[in-house]
């Protein structure tokens, strides 16, 4: 039954336009992907631009925060230092005012007592200020504070970080004639010891070294908040300015002013400031971290941040990254619009194309379509007769090349047939040789050995009694030799029959077939009180004769290699695969077959022979072999110590639809 099937035009057009289609359309992808590809990396490019650019401009805004802030710090120096020195100028002022006025009329010791107590009272910088005095040898003159001290040698107090303080001063004095002097002390009112500075000055006419001093830390009180109202009016960039914030989170200047986000509830707020503070006791640095913008969304910002370690604060400026996400959000809106405009385009001029590729292609594949009816018709007629292919009216080069080889074919088959019919001729010849070699197996070969066999044992009957044993012994060889000769021939001879059998198969009843088999093989079945059950078997198409013999060699050697201690019985049953096939089983409980065996006793004249058991032909199995390969199956055993198991399947071809 023939089928319909596309034309070789049809299909030559419907794979080139899905060739042009699929084609223009990976021309299409790899354009636009391209496209996105050159688009990605200039806005990587931007982006990376744009991050360079804001971290060169937090970094120089940050550099500039901190550069006034160092700024105000010396000032608060220069500025401690005028104020100690002017302060010394006036306590100078008026010790020699009293030196000069009472010089003439009171003692140097009295003068010394009306200097020290015009100075112990007096407070300056808002009562935080006094005077202290001690002689050139390091006798405390005057200690306000302390005035249990006066009179006591200082020669060997110690400051917080361990200076001789007033040694120092003394060696101040006698090098430079006096100056401002920086040393640590414990401060009345603040934990931890403090950077204070001194201005000391000697007073020659009563030999004593006045001096005052004043705690940094109570100066920069002031400059923070200086510094602080500075730094909250500088901004940057539109949206960017500098933010002030404790080392323990509190903010001083920016959005979060007065606010502590640590101790506060929203997490990407806490873990941000967290991350700014990480990041300046390390030294300062670049940080990213969310938080929220003007408009209240959240978005993705970087800060520079540097410490300042005295005042335990940082100080950092940012700048949101959203803007340039903006622009490349402008950007890709632009080019998809490019990308549709060019794809429509491109998509009309596909158009046009296609349009004309399919009049060319119509018009050549009327004229190929002409060719192919033509080499139709030619391979029609030539398969009724063996004449080669007109190929002068062929216009194109492929049907040309495909008539040249079709008329190659049809010499080659004429040349086939030819020797075909040679090689009938010889194959009858050689059946009928082969049928004659049966015949003389048969009949010329068995009637000499059986003259011998017939002899031999009229020899034995009538010289026996005056023969000794090991004449006896030889006459029974020659006897045995001669039986199993014969029993060879048969073999053979059945061998033979075997592979010259007509192929005639038909529809066979297995478990009928199986049964006549049992049938035949009654007598020797009822000699061993053998069993033999029959499974279910299915009806397949094989040649009766053939299976027949394969069932009664296979049968017939389960009863021979019976178990001496165990009553035969014998199983054949089947299976259908997944395939559809039938695998037959020929089941025993005999004594087996070893493994080295299980294999050459397919092969003509190779078995087992136990001991003690009448053996066969060495045949039967290899026709059982031959009978399976002819029905296109195989033939395989399994072994073991309860018997032997036979399987053989039969081939697809003959399994009943």
């Amino acid at each position: 039954m023939s089928t319909r099937r596309i034309s070789l035009i049809d299909h030559l057009f419907l794979r080139l336009a899905l060739v042009a289609g699929g084609g223009i359309l990976c021309l299409c992808l790899v354009w636009a992907g391209a496209e996105l590809y050159d688009f990605n990396l200039r806005s990587d490019e931007l982006r990376q631009s744009h991050r360079n650019a804001s971290q060169v401009l937090l970094k120089r805004v940050v550099d500039d925060a901190l550069q006034t802030i160092a700024y105000e710090r010396r000032r608060v120096e220069a500025r401690v230092e005028a104020g100690l020195r002017d302060r010394i100028d006036e306590a100078e002022l008026l010790a020699s005012n009293l030196i000069k006025t009472y010089r003439d009329t009171r003692s140097m010791g009295e003068i010394e007592v009306m200097v020290r107590e015009s100075l112990r009272p007096i407070r300056f910088n808002r009562g935080r200020g006094y005077y202290f005095a001690f002689d050139l040898t390091g006798v405390e003159k005057l200690f306000p504070l302390r005035p249990e001290l006066e009179g006591t040698d200082m020669l060997d107090q110690k400051g917080a970080r361990g200076e001789y303080v007033v040694r120092d001063m003394l060696e101040l004095v006698r090098n430079n004639g006096g100056g401002l002097y920086r040393y640590y002390w414990p401060h009345p009112t603040r934990i931890g010891d403090h950077l204070k500075f001194a201005y000391v000055r000697p007073v020659m006419p009563i030999g004593w070294v006045i001096g005052t001093g004043e705690y940094v830390a109570d100066m920069e009180d002031d400059i923070k908040a200086e510094v602080l109202e500075r730094l909250s009016h500088l901004s940057f960039d539109r949206d960017g300015y500098v933010f002030v914030s404790q080392m323990d989170g509190l903010s001083l200047v920016g959005a979060l002013k007065g606010r502590n986000p640590l101790n506060g509830d929203d997490p990407v707020l806490r873990d941000g400031t967290q991350a700014l503070i990480d990041t300046a006791k390390a030294g300062g640095g670049f940080v990213s971290y969310d938080m929220m913008d003007a408009k209240g969304r959240m978005t993705r910002k970087t800060s520079y941040v540097a410490g300042i370690p005295e005042w335990n604060w940082f100080v950092g400026a940012g700048l949101h990254d959203d803007r340039v996400e903006e622009e490349i959000d402008i950007q890709r809106q632009r080019l998809l619009l490019s990308m549709l405009i060019k794809g429509g385009v491109a998509a009309f001029a596909a158009f046009l194309v296609g349009l004309a590729g399919v009049v060319i292609m119509r018009a050549t594949s009327r004229r190929a379509a002409a060719d192919g009816l033509a080499l139709s018709r030619n391979l029609a007629a030539a398969a009724s007769s063996p004449e080669p292919i007109d190929t002068e009216h062929l216009r194109f080069a492929e049907h040309l090349h495909f008539a040249e080889a079709a008329n190659q074919l049809i010499e080659r088959r004429a040349q086939v047939e030819n020797e075909l019919l040679a090689r009938t001729a010889q194959l009858e010849q050689t059946n009928a040789d082969l049928e004659r070699f049966a015949y003389v197996a048969s009949h010329d070969l068995q009637e000499p050995l059986r003259t011998i066999g017939l002899f031999m044992q009229l020899l034995k009957r009538r010289l026996g009694d005056n023969l000794d044993d090991e004449a006896q012994e030889y006459i029974d060889y020659a006897i045995g030799g001669a039986d199993r000769m014969r029993t060879n021939i048969q073999g053979l001879l059945a061998y033979s029959r075997s592979t010259q059998h007509n192929d005639d198969r038909v529809a066979t009843d297995m478990e009928a077939l199986v049964g006549r088999v049992v049938a035949d093989l009654s007598g020797a079945i009822v000699a061993t009180g053998a069993q033999v059950d029959i499974d279910p078997l299915p009806v397949l198409r094989v040649n009766p004769d053939q299976m027949a013999a394969l069932f009664q060699n296979l049968i017939g050697n389960a009863l021979r290699y019976r178990h001496p201690e165990r009553t035969p019985h014998v199983v054949v049953g089947a299976s259908q695969g997944a395939n559809g096939g039938w695998e037959i089983v020929v089941a025993d409980n005999g004594i087996g077959v070893p493994e080295d065996y299980r294999t050459a006793i397919f092969e003509p004249f190779r078995r087992f022979q136990p001991p003690g058991v009448e053996g066969g032909s060495g045949i039967g199995l290899a026709i059982c072999r031959k009978v399976v390969q002819d029905h296109g199956g195989r033939i395989w055993v399994e072994s073991d110590d309860t018997g032997s198991r036979f399987h053989f399947t039969i081939g697809d071809g003959c399994v009943e639809s």
